[in-house]
């Protein structure tokens, strides 16, 4: 689990047919006083966090990708939970 602040959405025209429909925002890995920790990266969000929210983000793949019903599917991360 990684603890991160959700800083966009992404937009895509053309992407793998297991994101299609799907939110992906961008979010950035922060510590426990919300200061940046590294680079950032991509999630899907099925649970409609907002901009700057902070979540918690599973990087288990097989979870994911049972979450968007494709083995194959290329994301690996996932928003699992909003932090009041």
């Amino acid at each position: 689990m990684i603890l991160a602040r959700i800083d966009g959405h992404a937009v895509t025209s053309i992407g793998h047919p297991s994101l299609k429909g799907r939110t992906i925002v961008l979010c950035t890995p922060i510590d426990e006083t919300g200061a940046s920790e590294g680079s950032p990266f991509a999630a899907i969000d099925t649970l409609g966090a907002g901009m700057h929210s902070r979540v918690f983000i599973t990087t288990d793949g097989s979870w994911t990708q049972d979450t968007v019903h494709d083995n194959h599917s290329p994301i690996r991360n996932q928003v699992m939970g909003l932090v009041d």
